[in-house]
């Protein structure tokens, strides 16, 4: 049987955040068809009732994995606040609008909603030197801002991926509130001893979700090679020559004036 009445505006959000509450509303058409009851169903669960006949009008029904915090409807709409869960789950959110007997219709439309918390920052490395030398190492951490779930970790030098060490796995935090947690994972970096110039090294958060959500942080570590070294040696002692040939002259003349002075007594 064809329905007379619709649901013109299913609005429930893509993402919810775990710190705060999410606002669902159902936006319906009856054709002067007489409105008997609104209900929300978070997948098979009753979650929220409207029913305008009946004292109260509005009853909420928490479960184990939402929080109701209270709704209100007109003759067209009806909106729900629900607090997310704080675990990273996807569910299906369901406005049921029905009419009066003797037919009592149902209109139904269904929306899914995941829970998300998206991070608020880039990532940080930590124990990045400014110059390394070739045949040298150094251990940085990349860390990332809370979010739920909690953000993989990816590392790259001059833009090729590294393959991670077996002991190099991501790690996460404890549990913050509604959920969140931050990752961090290190990368050991070997100076090849014929390297020069410079290694730029990106860390990269991702949080995976669909579409995916990518933050990075970058820092660059220059390379002194043996060459720029002895350059710098020849540089110094160059230097040391000149300011010994100096030295040697200036004594020579002071000592040209003394014996001239002594000349002429």
């Amino acid at each position: 049987t064809t329905s007379a009445h619709d649901i013109s505006q299913l609005k429930v959000p893509l993402y919810a955040d775990p710190r705060r509450a999410a606002e669902l509303s159902c936006h319906f058409k009856m054709d002067e068809q007489k409105l008997h009851s609104v209900k929300w169903y978070r997948d098979t669960n009753e979650i929220f009732r409207y029913n305008p006949t009946q004292q109260p009008s509005i009853r909420l029904f928490n479960i184990s994995d939402v929080m109701v915090q209270g709704g209100e409807c007109q003759p067209d709409y009806c909106v729900v606040r629900v607090m997310p869960p704080p675990i990273s789950t996807r569910a299906a959110y369901t406005c049921e609008v029905s009419t009066e007997g003797p037919r009592f219709q149902i209109a139904r439309k269904t929306k899914h909603m995941t829970v998300v918390a998206m991070p608020q920052a880039d990532p940080v490395i930590i124990g990045a030197p400014k110059v390394l030398k070739p045949g040298e190492q150094v251990f940085l951490n990349c860390t990332s801002d809370f979010s739920l779930p909690p953000s993989d970790i990816n590392w790259y030098i001059d833009e090729e991926l590294q393959k991670p060490e077996p002991w190099q796995k991501t790690e996460v935090t404890g549990n913050q509130p509604g959920g969140l947690r931050r990752s961090w994972r290190v990368m050991r970096v070997r100076v090849p001893t014929t390297a020069s110039g410079s290694l730029r090294v990106r860390c990269e958060s991702i949080l995976l979700v669909e579409p995916p959500v990518v933050r990075d942080a970058n820092t660059i570590i220059t390379i002194h090679s043996r060459t720029q070294l002895s350059k710098y040696v020849s540089n110094i002692s160059g230097t040391n020559v000149v300011n010994t040939g100096l030295l040697i002259a200036t004594i020579v003349l002071w000592t040209l004036i003394k014996i001239s002075r002594l000349t002429s007594l």
